[in-house]
């Protein structure tokens, strides 16, 4: 087999830039094999063979970068692009339509194409420890403008965020099934180092929009502590990545199960936030009051219109929501779950329980669905 095969093989399976193989002006392969009616790269291979030297390289306007190494005594050429540096907008779409002459039947496919294409961002050396702000500041914005490299991060943190601040687990599957491709700025100095940041970013504003959602503010934030120490361990990107979707799914699930009616007043989620911060103490409606600021009586009526309990009734749901927790996910004795949630005895811990979930404590442990000790 010729060498320039394994090596145009090599060089697209570890940057899946696309690879074009010519010899004597022939077109020997092009990686990837897509069924695209029109060559993005061919039509530059004239103006690139125009230049001097063996290896040479052209950015159109629409700031595709391709590159070309020749050896003219053989015949060989590897035409590497387009590279780009920012997913093409709508807009930038319509004008690469017009620079090919591709019809517009094609959009939808030329579209997909772009998806699958790596983002290459290109740096300005500003790393030296003297620099000031200001000066990597200006030199970061002088070089996104020249590349048009911006940020892109925004959009697609909100839409993902808004998942979770909402409980829609589907939305949130749907979103992260679809192809696409964020450009993030720099934070670290390695790959590994840069995905890691990257997932403390993720899990802080996912923390935030589940609070919002009225997720527990304490158990967020334990989430969120638990999930950054896991992140810090792992050594594998991939491990990172599918740690990254895992958490973004159980953040909305967690918002999901606790979400709140819209409307929902300021001086209830203070009621509900008081309580399950404290299910594994006895809680009276009084406690709740003095911690609100507001009289008994006006809170029993708010949170009963607003929620449908009555306030014990709703004290009481959130212990034994906390005993399912302790039930499935610790290895705690169930006489010691019932008394760390302040029960006044075992029977009555039991009974309360197969009251609301039909079934005993232990035949529940039992039958739970996920078991997670680890």
């Amino acid at each position: 087999m010729d060498p320039i095969y394994t090596f145009c093989q090599t060089l697209y399976n570890c940057t899946y830039l696309p690879v074009h193989y010519y010899r004597n002006g022939r077109l020997q392969l092009a990686l990837p094999d897509t069924d695209f009616p029109f060559d993005l790269a061919g039509s530059h291979l004239q103006a690139l063979c125009a230049k001097e030297q063996a290896v040479s390289y052209l950015i159109t306007k629409q700031f595709h970068y391709f590159g070309l190494i020749r050896n003219r005594e053989r015949g060989q050429m590897v035409l590497i692009g387009p590279v780009i540096s920012i997913l093409p907008s709508p807009a930038s779409i319509r004008d690469i339509m017009r620079e090919y002459d591709i019809p517009p039947e094609y959009r939808e496919q030329l579209t997909e194409l772009y998806q699958f294409m790596p983002i290459c961002y290109f740096h300005l050396n500003v790393d030296s420890e003297d620099t000031s702000i200001a000066s990597l500041h200006t030199s970061g914005s002088y070089e996104a403008k020249e590349t048009q490299s911006f940020h892109n991060t925004y959009h697609y943190e909100q839409l993902y965020l808004d998942y979770t601040r909402t409980g829609n687990v589907d939305g949130l599957k749907e979103f992260f099934s679809n192809a696409f491709s964020i450009q993030a700025g720099q934070i670290a100095n390695n790959t590994l180092r840069q995905d890691k940041n990257i997932l403390i970013v993720t899990i802080t504003l996912a923390t935030r929009s589940a609070i919002e959602g009225c997720l527990d503010i304490e158990s967020a934030y334990q989430l969120s502590d638990i999930y950054i120490r896991k992140g810090e361990k792992l050594q594998d990107t991939k491990e990172l990545n599918k740690l990254q979707y895992d958490m973004m799914l159980d953040f909305t699930r967690r918002v999901a199960q606790a979400q709140l009616p819209r409307g929902t007043t300021s001086d209830i989620y203070k009621c509900i936030q008081y309580i399950k911060q404290h299910t594994n103490q006895t809680i009276s409606i009084s406690d709740v009051a003095a911690f609100v600021g507001k009289s008994r009586s006006y809170l029993s009526r708010r949170l009963k219109k607003e929620l449908g309990f009555q306030m014990n009734n709703f004290i009481m749901r959130c212990k034994l929501e906390e005993a399912k927790a302790l039930l499935s996910y610790t290895e705690k004795p169930i006489s010691e779950i019932g008394s760390y949630l302040c029960f006044s005895s075992q029977a009555y811990f039991q009974n309360m329980f197969k009251k609301k979930y039909g079934v005993t404590p232990n035949t529940y442990r039992r039958q739970a669905p996920t078991r997670n000790t680890s």
